[in-house]
C-alpha cells in the first residue's frame, strides 16, 4: 500500500476529469443534507474526516464502474491556478474508490456546484458567528445552505451578498474581495468598527483558507494487488459497515456480459430456498467454476482468482443449472435438519452442489451410489470442532474426494467426531457443532415434544428452553448452561407458545398426570426419548428430577442422551475418550 493525501483542489481536479471511478458493487451516494454539512463543518475546523481507500484500474482487475454522482460542468471550479495539494498519479489513470465515495460524491457536489437540482451556497453572516465563540443564549445555526436551482446561471452572490456560492472560495482573491466587500457595505456589520470589520473579514477568509488547504488521506493499494487483496483489504475497513462480496467484485467484474446480478436475482425467483437461506451469489460461482474445471480435468480450488478467470460463455452456459444443483443442495440440508438460523457450513453443500452439476444432465437426479453413507459423511463434516486449512482448499478436497466416490466408487475418509458428555455441556451456540446438533435433533426428532404431532422436514421449529432463560434472574442457574443446547429442544409453534417460560418440574408433572389418567403414558416415554429428555414418566418422582436444585444433574444426564444420538448418526466416528478440557473452537463455516 502507499499512503499519500490529496489536496482539496486536487481531488476535485481528478473527479472532474473523471479519474476517480465508483465500482458497480458500491451502494449509490445516499447521504443526506445534514451528513454534508457536517463533513464540510469538520472540514472548515481541520477535523480528520477519514481515509480515501484507492485502487488503480489495470487490465486484469477491470471493473465495470460509473462516475462520481456529481453534476460536475466543465467551467468549475474557475481555473485560476489554486488546486491545492498535488499527486504522484498521472491525471489519465484512473482510479477506483474502494471507501470514501460517499465523502467523495459530497465534496464534489458541494466545490464543484455539481449537486443534481440545488447550489450550494456558505452563509457569511452565520459562518462567522460559527467562527467565533457563542454569547449566552445563542444557537449554532448551519452556515452551509442548498438552495433550489433555478434556470438561469446561479449568481456567485445572494441575499444583499451574504450567500456566497461555495465553488467561489477556491478562486482566493475573488473570494477574499467578495467577504470584504460584504463586510463593509452590509448593515449586518453596520455596528463594526472599520478594524472589526477587517478582523471578521480575515476571520471568516481564514476558514476559507483552511477549507483550500485541507488534505485528505489517502490508501492506493499497490498496481499488482489481486482480487484476494482488495477483498481482504475491503472486509478489514468495513468490519462494522457494507462489507464487500467476492461476489460483488464479480459483479463488477463481467458486468453487462454476463449480469451477474440479474441472473442472481432471477436464480433467487425460480430457487427461493437461496433467498431463505441467505446464501450468496458467489456459492453459484463456486459450484460452476468446481464443475467446469472438472471437466477439464483439473482439481484445483475455488479461489477468488480462479473465480475471476471463469469464461464469460461459460458462465452464462452453465449459471442455470449450477444455481439449481446449489438449490437441491440446501433442500437437501433441510431435509437433514438444516434451518436458515441453523446452517452449519455453506462450504459443504457447495461441494454436493458441484458434484450433482457435474454427474447429472437434471439439478433434480440422484447421483450416490449410497445415500446413508453420504448423510454420516455430511454430519462427520459439519460436527468439526474449527477449521485448520483455508475455506477454498477444504471445499476443493471436498469436491474432490466425492468425485473420486462418484467415479470409482471410493469412498472418502468419514473424519472422527470428538464429542463426549463434557464438551456438549459446554458448547456455545457460536460454536458450529453447536448447530450441526440442532441439525442433529432437527433431523431425528419426529414428534413435537407437548403435543405429539409429526414434525417434517419443513416444519418450522422452534429452539425451545427446557427451563426457562428467566431461570437465571430468578433463581441463579448458569446462564451459560441455560442457553447450552442440554438445554434446547426442537417444538412446532403451539408448544412454544404453550410451554412461554414455564418451568420443567410443573409441564412434565401435568403432562405425566394426564397421561396416566388416560392410560398413554406408553406414548410420553416414546416422545421423551425421541426428544432426548431423561427420566422415566412411569415413576410418580420423575417430574422432581426437574427441580431448580438438579438443573445441572438435568444436563448431565440430557448431554449423554445427544451423545447418544450422534452416535446413532455418525457411527463408529463418534470418538469420546477425549480430554474434558478440549478449546471449544467459535468457528464458522459461513
Amino acid at each position: 500500500m502507499q499512503t499519500t493525501s490529496l489536496g482539496l483542489g486536487e481531488l476535485l481536479r481528478r473527479a472532474k476529469e473523471g479519474s476517480l471511478k465508483i465500482p458497480q458493487f458500491q451502494r449509490p451516494f445516499v447521504w443526506g443534507e445534514s451528513q454534508v454539512r457536517l463533513l464540510i463543518d469538520s472540514m472548515s475546523r481541520s477535523y480528520p474526516i477519514g481515509f480515501l481507500l484507492l485502487l488503480d484500474r489495470k487490465p486484469d482487475l477491470d471493473f465495470a464502474s460509473r462516475s462520481i454522482e456529481a453534476a460536475i460542468r466543465e467551467d468549475y471550479p474557475p481555473d485560476d491556478g489554486t488546486s491545492s495539494g498535488t499527486s504522484e498519479t498521472p491525471p489519465d489513470v484512473e482510479s477506483y474508490i474502494l471507501d470514501g465515495q460517499q465523502r467523495t460524491t459530497a465534496i464534489s457536489r458541494v466545490f464543484l456546484n455539481a449537486h443534481p437540482s440545488k447550489d450550494c451556497y456558505f452563509d457569511l453572516k452565520q459562518l462567522f458567528r460559527t467562527a467565533r465563540p457563542l454569547g449566552p443564549g445563542e444557537r449554532e445555526k448551519t452556515w452551509i445552505r442548498f438552495l433550489p436551482r433555478g434556470k438561469t446561471q446561479p449568481p456567485d452572490r445572494k441575499k444583499n451578498n451574504r450567500l456566497l456560492r461555495a465553488d467561489i472560495i477556491l478562486d482566493q482573491k475573488k473570494a477574499e474581495i467578495y467577504v470584504t466587500e460584504y463586510i463593509e457595505e452590509s448593515k449586518d456589520f453596520s455596528y463594526m468598527s472599520r478594524p472589526d470589520g477587517r478582523e471578521a473579514a480575515a476571520r471568516i477568509n481564514g476558514v476559507f483558507e483552511t477549507m483550500r488547504n485541507y488534505k485528505i488521506p489517502v490508501v492506493t493499494l499497490e498496481r499488482d494487488s489481486g482480487v484476494e487483496a482488495v477483498c481482504r483489504v475491503f472486509e478489514t475497513i468495513n468490519s462494522t459497515g457494507t462489507r464487500l462480496t467476492t461476489f460483488d467484485l464479480a459483479v463488477a467484474r463481467f458486468y453487462p456480459e454476463p449480469d451477474l446480478r440479474r441472473l442472481w436475482n432471477d436464480a433467487m425467483v425460480v430457487n427461493p430456498i437461496l433467498k431463505d437461506y441467505e446464501v450468496d451469489g458467489e456459492r453459484v460461482l463456486q459450484t460452476l467454476y468446481l464443475a467446469v474445471a472438472a471437466r477439464g480435468g483439473k482439481y484445483p480450488d475455488p479461489t477468488r482468482s480462479n473465480l475471476f478467470s471463469l469464461p464469460r460463455r461459460e458462465i452464462e452456459q452453465e449459471w442455470k443449472k449450477s444455481s439449481e444443483a446449489l438449490a437441491k443442495s440446501y433442500e437437501w440440508a433441510r431435509a437433514h435438519g438444516a434451518r436458515p438460523k441453523t446452517l452449519p457450513s455453506h462450504n459443504v453443500l457447495v461441494a454436493l452442489a458441484a458434484i450433482r452439476n457435474l454427474f447429472s444432465e437434471d439439478a433434480s437426479d440422484e447421483m450416490w451410489p449410497d445415500h446413508e453413507f453420504i448423510r454420516r459423511w455430511y454430519f462427520s463434516k459439519i460436527m468439526q470442532a474449527g477449521a485448520s486449512q483455508a475455506r477454498n482448499y477444504r471445499l476443493g478436497q471436498d469436491f474432490g474426494v466425492l468425485r473420486r466416490y462418484v467415479e470409482d466408487g471410493e469412498r472418502p475418509e468419514v473424519a472422527s467426531v470428538n464429542l463426549n458428555a463434557d464438551i456438549v455441556m459446554q458448547l456455545k451456540p457460536s460454536d458450529v457443532r453447536y448447530k450441526a446438533l440442532q441439525n442433529v435433533f432437527a433431523s431425528t426428532v419426529r414428534h413435537d415434544l407437548i403435543y405429539g404431532k409429526d414434525i417434517s422436514p419443513e416444519s418450522v421449529l422452534h429452539d425451545h428452553h427446557v427451563f426457562p432463560k428467566n431461570a437465571g434472574k430468578r433463581h441463579g442457574l448458569p446462564q451459560k448452561m441455560l442457553d447450552g443446547i442440554c438445554n434446547r429442544v426442537p417444538v412446532l409453534e403451539q408448544s412454544n407458545l404453550k410451554l412461554n417460560e414455564a418451568y420443567p418440574k410443573e409441564y412434565f408433572r401435568e403432562m405425566a398426570d394426564q397421561a396416566r389418567s388416560q392410560g398413554t403414558l406408553g406414548g410420553v416415554s416414546r416422545r421423551l426419548r425421541d426428544c432426548m429428555i431423561p427420566g422415566d414418566p412411569h415413576d410418580p418422582d420423575w417430574p422432581d428430577s426437574f427441580s431448580i436444585e438438579r438443573f445441572e444433574d438435568f444436563c448431565r444426564a440430557r448431554a449423554k442422551l445427544i451423545v447418544a444420538r450422534v452416535k446413532e448418526v455418525v457411527g463408529d466416528s463418534l470418538i469420546t475418550d477425549i480430554s474434558s478440557d478440549e478449546e471449544l473452537a467459535d468457528d464458522s463455516d459461513v
